[in-house]
C-alpha cells in the first residue's frame, strides 16, 4: 500500500503529498479501473484531497473513492458524493480534458480511487494525480 513515498516526519508537518494512483490507464467502454490501496495512516485525519485529471478518448467517466478500515473490504461510504461525473475529453476549465477536483472523504485508514467509463460505447485513457494535505 502506498503513502506516495512520504515519511512520518513529512506527514506530521502538514506537507502536501502527491502521487499518481491512476497513470495513463486505458478503460474500455463500460469498464472499471480501481487503483491500488493508498495508506492514509500517516496523513492528517480528514485532511484535504485534490485530484488532477487528464482524459483522452471519446468516452465518459465517473470518479469515486472507496474507503476501508481493515485494508480488505472497500466500500463507497453511504453519504459519499462522487469525485466527478460525466467527465470527458472536453471537460475541465480549458475544455481540454484536463481538470482539478477537490473532495472530502470520510476518515478511514485506506482509500482507493475508482474510475468507471459510463458512456458504454467507447473507452478512455485516464490519468489521475492525487494531492493530500498530510
Amino acid at each position: 500500500m502506498a503513502v506516495f513515498g512520504t515519511t512520518i516526519k513529512e506527514a506530521l508537518t502538514g506537507a502536501i503529498v502527491v502521487g499518481a494512483p491512476v497513470s495513463a490507464q486505458t478503460i474500455a467502454a463500460a469498464g472499471v479501473y480501481t487503483s491500488a490501496a493508498i495508506d492514509l495512516n500517516q496523513m492528517k485525519p480528514c485532511g484535504y484531497f485534490g485530484l488532477q485529471y487528464t482524459i483522452t478518448g471519446t468516452g465518459t467517466v465517473k470518479i469515486q473513492y472507496l474507503l476501508s478500515n481493515d485494508g480488505t473490504t472497500y466500500v463507497v461510504p453511504d453519504a459519499a458524493s462522487d469525485i466527478g461525473t460525466s467527465l470527458t475529453a472536453s471537460s475541465g476549465a480549458g475544455s481540454d480534458g484536463k481538470g482539478y477536483l477537490s473532495f472530502s472523504p470520510e476518515c478511514a485508514r485506506y482509500m482507493k480511487i475508482r474510475v468507471t467509463e459510463t458512456g458504454a460505447s467507447t473507452g478512455v485513457v485516464f490519468t489521475g494525480v492525487l494531492a493530500i494535505q498530510a
